[in-house]
């Protein structure tokens, strides 16, 4: 079973390389680790209550709403689809988690830009980079289509549409 890492910026865009890596998945069930990564609270105060300050209360629903869909749209192919905010940018802390889950490759969409969403949200792809698990660039098709939710979930209906013509 293959397990895949992909960070977000917690926008439905971000995605994207799911309908990628349910393609490329064929017949084998897949693990999708979607990870947001976050500053580690320095205050004594703050990190004894860490877990209760995760800010799932702050996604957009968008967001919510379009993991929901890939996971019924793919639900042939997912073994597991799953979300979590991580408290480090730690290049060690993230290769552990690579390490523990079996991730066979870290998937992120060409030329877009991860944007920080949260005040304390830090930007992990550059540490990614040294977690010894190969990268895979997924492009994205024409540039004004990938950004809202309808294209992101059914793209693939899309270009069947297309074929037909």
């Amino acid at each position: 079973m293959t397990s895949i890492l992909l960070p977000t910026d917690l926008s439905p865009q971000s995605l994207y390389p799911i309908h990628e890596i349910c393609k490329k998945a064929g017949n084998d069930k897949c693990n999708i680790y979607i990870i947001h990564t976050l500053e580690m609270p320095s205050g004594i105060i703050d990190l004894l209550f860490l877990q209760e300050k995760k800010p799932y209360n702050k996604l957009k629903p968008q967001f919510l709403e379009a993991i929901e869909m890939l996971k019924k749209k793919y639900s042939s192919v997912l073994n597991l689809l799953s979300f979590e905010f991580l408290w480090s940018n730690s290049r060690f802390f993230l290769r552990n988690y690579v390490e523990a889950r079996n991730i066979g490759a870290i998937y992120l969409l060409e030329g877009h830009d991860y944007q920080p969403a949260l005040p304390q949200s830090l930007d992990c792809i550059s540490s990614l980079h040294k977690c010894r698990v190969p990268l895979v660039y997924v492009q994205k098709t024409s540039a004004g289509e990938y950004g809202t939710l309808t294209a992101l979930l059914y793209r693939g209906k899309r270009n069947l549409i297309e074929a037909d013509h």
